[in-house]
């Protein structure tokens, strides 16, 4: 046997097994070694979220047998409610895309028009359906499910960012999915895909993983408008590093090599969203399109939340549909909650900015038609429940369970009794 130092002859070498790690190794072996790695990673990355995304999982269940019984009881159709109202829009646009002119009645007001709708996700229920061949209202339910079970791993992880608690953070998730709006998560809706890049996107944020929570901010911008909230966090994340100060005493400010990258990434955050506006705008020809729509055709626009408070008032002083009361002490607890979150100092105020400013967005819009929609639209400021998640994370399993399945159980039927008794848009 030759020692170490002896050189080994050439017919030798060739009979020596090939290094598993070599450049010549099949591209198949290494892609299939590549996938079996990222598989152990996405399953040691998941693992400690999946109470959270049970749980997500079994409210949407809980909303589904809600809804059941309460289309049972009214004697109408169940599986079609749940692409019904918006997600008609969305299946409208998933199947037959935007229109290519507004059309506009003789009084010159516009009708309404399915360029009220970002694209992000009626585009991805198209890209289900081809790929699946299934119908735009099974490929939105799919869509809807995968991006939910996305959503909840991403406030779980968020959470855990935040507090460091494992069990806090679940239930941070199971709140959001047990809110008085969260029915529409099992319904052709888009608000859990926006949460997925939101929720992300804000643990981006705070991480200062500035490329991510550009693509993020991105990606929610041509899913809703509320992605504005998502840029507002960004940009209070750049600003603190712009006026922060390094160790020696010197302030970053806007040419430090340390905000170059965040400033870049706010600048371009607002793209997605105003991208789209803008296309609308080219469509109308007139650069307010969009909100000419909003206002003229689906009676939606910024008062300051007056019509807010006057609806509210209405129904706590007149008698009248009792789900309108429910509507309106859901707002109350909800603005509570804002308040009492942003109370915490020790969540990072990015976080709190994506709050306010989704609070801002539901609850200063007029509301005419569509006051019974604030728990929806108020549904991606998940982080307003933070400080209830730390409560009730030292209260007994029991009655933390206990109250949740009651959250999902009254989501189920705040919205069923919306589409199924009052007919009217969740």
């Amino acid at each position: 046997m030759p020692s170490p130092s002896t050189p080994v002859a050439p017919d030798a070498a060739a009979k020596l097994p090939a290094d598993p790690t070599s450049r010549g190794t099949d591209p198949r072996e290494r892609l299939r070694r590549a996938a079996l790695a990222g598989g152990r990673r996405f399953r040691t990355a998941i693992r400690p979220a999946l109470p959270a995304i049970i749980g997500y999982l079994i409210a949407r269940a809980i909303n589904l047998v809600v809804l059941a019984l309460m289309a049972r009881a009214a004697n109408k159709p169940f599986w079609s409610m749940v692409g019904s109202w918006d997600g008609k829009w969305f299946r409208d646009i998933a199947d037959f895309g935007y229109v290519d002119k507004l059309p506009v009645s003789p009084a010159g007001k516009p009708y309404w028009v399915n360029v009220e709708f970002f694209p992000g996700y009626p585009y991805l229920v198209r890209l289900v359906s081809n790929l699946t061949g299934l119908s735009s209202l099974n490929a939105g339910m799919l869509v809807t499910l995968v991006a939910g079970a996305v959503s909840a791993w991403g406030v779980y992880a968020l959470g855990r960012e935040l507090t460091g608690s494992h069990r806090t953070a679940t239930i941070f998730a199971l709140l959001w999915a047990a809110a008085p709006g969260s029915m529409v998560l099992t319904m052709v809706y888009s608000e859990a895909l926006f949460v997925a890049f939101a929720s992300w996107g804000l643990l981006a944020i705070i991480r200062r993983q500035w490329t991510r929570a550009l693509v993020l901010c991105l990606l929610a911008g041509l899913t809703r408008n509320t992605a504005f909230a998502v840029v507002a966090a960004l940009g209070v994340a750049t600003l603190q590093i712009v006026f922060s100060r390094r160790d020696d005493g010197t302030r970053v400010g806007l040419l430090g090599p340390e905000a170059r990258r965040p400033i870049v990434a706010t600048v371009l955050a607002p793209l997605g969203v105003v991208g789209f506006i803008v296309w609308v705008g080219v469509i109308g020809k007139r650069w307010d399109a969009w909100f000419w729509i909003q206002d003229k055709a689906f009676n939606l626009r910024f008062d300051f939340g007056v019509s807010t408070v006057q609806w509210m008032h209405k129904y706590l002083t007149h008698l009248g549909r009792p789900i309108y009361v429910v509507c309106t002490f859901v707002i109350i607890l909800s603005v509570a909650l804002m308040v009492w979150s942003f109370r915490n100092r020790k969540v990072p105020l990015p976080i709190h900015i994506y709050g306010g400013v989704v609070m801002f967005l539901a609850l200063t819009t007029s509301n005419g038609w569509f006051f019974q929609s604030k728990p929806r639209f108020m549904l991606p400021a998940f982080t307003i429940s933070l400080p209830l998640a730390v409560l009730m994370a030292r209260w007994p399993r029991k009655v933390a369970g206990v109250l949740l399945v009651a959250g999902a159980v009254f989501s189920g039927w705040y919205v069923a009794y919306l589409v199924y008794v009052v007919d009217t848009n969740p």
